[in-house]
């Protein structure tokens, strides 16, 4: 998988860039350019606590929202300054093995960490739930299904929430480079689908002993293309995430894995660049999230630090093909440069 940290400027679902980025496949690269405007940085925002920040502003901030009764934690990825990357697990997908060693079960350290990891959470249902396909790299590990809720990540680890096969998704010019999918839209044009309202209440995952209301998590972007995790430990229904998602702000998501297993969310108030802790977590839920800076069973998302510099670019090796061997990612800066804030 080849990352790319890249110069942006404002989002819809995915961010248009001010100057293209381009890939490597042998090294990292750490430049800087010249820029002739003022770039305005992400700012702190009324009911949303600050995670994590750098000079081009928040990175990570997190609230608690309420609905039907039940609090949910709700964590967001500001679309400027963060981008995400997406990992298997060491059981899940079943074709796991075949992913690109820097997707593979845990943190890629020497391919992450320059970047620096600020928040890392759960995906979605088992291959074997039937609930949608995967991609990495380019390499399928599941056949992607169309009419399924869908999240597409590009090589620069841009993001794009929709239905798998629609005139309008991911969008002009997003090239996809992985994906995941879980079930259908949970919901769309900031309200809950009639599916998230009306589906029988087993569409929406296969419950722990059969009981309907469980923990539950749920991915979105809202207006501006900022990245929505909401999760809580209670137990509800499908419905009710919904209604907590667009209560966060979310305009287009998906519901992620359920019950009480399989939630976890962890951000850092500072940028990891070796193993650590996140002291933002998901309350009461059952693992803490440095299991994943080590390796973990199911499939999990990273989101990483963009430059701290507007006119910084900044890449890290990545493989096109299982079997091939892991390049160690170079590093070079430029002057006024740094590769993590």
């Amino acid at each position: 998988m080849v990352v790319v940290l890249a110069l942006a400027l404002g989002t819809v679902l995915s961010r248009p860039r001010l100057a293209s980025s381009t890939t490597s496949a042998t090294t990292s690269t750490l430049t800087s350019a010249p820029t002739t405007t003022t770039i305005a940085p992400e700012r702190p925002q009324a009911l949303w606590s600050v995670v994590s920040h750098s000079s081009r502003g928040v990175m990570v901030d997190y609230r608690n929202v309420l609905a039907d009764g039940v609090t949910f934690r709700v964590l967001r990825l500001r679309a400027r300054t963060t981008l995400l990357r997406w990992h298997v697990g060491s059981g899940d997908p079943l074709n796991w093995a075949q992913a690109p060693r820097d997707a593979g079960p845990a943190i890629d350290w020497p391919v992450e960490g320059p970047a620096g990891v600020v928040a890392v959470f759960n995906g979605g249902f088992r291959e074997s739930s039937h609930a949608g396909g995967s991609m990495v790299d380019g390499v399928t590990l599941a056949p992607l299904v169309r009419g399924d809720a869908t999240i597409a990540l590009d090589p620069a680890g841009h993001w794009a929430i929709g239905t798998w096969g629609s005139a309008t998704f991911p969008g002009p010019g997003f090239v996809v480079s992985a994906a995941r999918q879980n079930l259908v839209l949970l919901v769309d044009h900031a309200r809950p689908t009639s599916r998230a309202l009306g589906a029988p209440w087993k569409f929406w995952g296969d419950p722990l002993n059969e009981v309907p209301s469980e923990p539950r998590s749920g991915l979105g972007v809202d207006a501006a293309g900022n990245l929505i995790y909401v999760a809580t430990m209670g137990h509800v229904l499908a419905p009710t995430l919904a209604r907590a998602m667009v209560a966060a702000g979310v305009v287009t998501g998906m519901e992620l894995d359920i019950n009480p297993y399989w939630p976890i969310l962890g951000a850092t108030f500072t940028p990891l660049h070796h193993p650590g802790n996140y002291p933002v977590q998901l309350p009461m839920a059952q693992h803490s999230p440095t299991i994943y800076n080590t390796g973990w069973e199911r499939d999990f998302f990273v989101a990483l630090a963009e430059p701290n510099q507007w006119g910084c670019d900044w890449s890290a090796s990545g493989i096109a093909h299982p079997g091939v061997a892991q390049a160690q990612p170079l590093r070079r800066q430029g002057a006024g440069c740094h590769a993590h804030p």
